[in-house]
């Protein structure tokens, strides 16, 4: 798609999001022959609750229903180029991690600290930041106050903000191996994203991805290892 209509004004951009950071993304993109613009997500600061997840954003910085895009872009025309006064709406490069932006969200969160949504985002730049103990204070005090199993239960966005909030904390927990695995095993069961099952199953087993050669993991491990997390899944929410 992005040979056949990749211009000045339409592109096609790929997110990864890969706790990992950069190196295995690049790793996958060069792989596959990937010639679009790609990025990578090693916070989640996107808050996907599923993946993979495609979206349309028109000259306006519009999301749009990605249904049927290829046909609505034919539809449309020639398509107006992003102007300087739209991009200057943006966020500038680095704002999320913008001391006065973060306090901000701070105290947004300290008025409501029961909110997952800006709990999940307080803890992520936390985590950039390098500040895991603040960011499993947010997190978890936001999660306590979670009827997790209900929310699973329900699905839709609560189920896709908590299960969030709990792979998060499951990576501010480095220093407790019992609790990550535990943290990104509720992450799963609140919202079964096969998408995130790599970085769920990194977290279970890293010693089936660390250091092996060219960035590849076992991947019979990881859907070994969603299948047993689906079936213990319906036991949780039955009992």
């Amino acid at each position: 798609m992005f040979k056949k209509y990749g211009s000045d004004d339409f592109t096609v951009v790929g997110l990864a999001l890969d706790a990992e950071g950069i190196a295995p993304a690049k790793l996958y993109y060069e792989r596959f022959g990937v010639k679009f613009p790609a990025l990578v997500d090693p916070d989640y600061a996107t808050r996907f609750g599923a993946v993979p997840k495609t979206f349309f954003i028109d000259e306006h910085g519009v999301v749009l229903d990605a249904k049927n895009w290829e046909t609505r872009l034919s539809q449309l025309g020639a398509t107006r180029p992003v102007t300087d006064k739209i991009r200057s709406q943006w966020s500038a490069s680095g704002a999320r991690l913008d001391s006065a932006a973060i306090a901000l969200l701070t105290e947004a969160n300290s008025r409501n600290p029961y909110d997952l949504a800006s709990a999940a985002e307080l803890g992520s730049r936390y985590l950039a930041l390098g500040l895991a103990r603040q960011s499993r204070i947010v997190l978890q005090r936001a999660i306590e106050h979670h009827d997790g199993k209900a929310i699973a239960r329900v699905g839709g966005r609560d189920a896709e903000v908590l299960g969030q909030a709990y792979f998060q904390l499951a990576r501010a927990c480095e220093d407790d191996r019992e609790s990550q695995v535990r943290y990104a095993t509720l992450s799963f069961y609140i919202n079964p994203s096969v998408g995130f099952g790599k970085q769920i199953a990194r977290i279970i087993a890293p010693d089936k991805f660390d250091g092996r050669p060219n960035g590849d993991f076992d991947n019979q491990f990881r859907e070994g290892t969603l299948r047993r997390l689906t079936d213990e899944r319906k036991a949780w929410l039955s009992d």
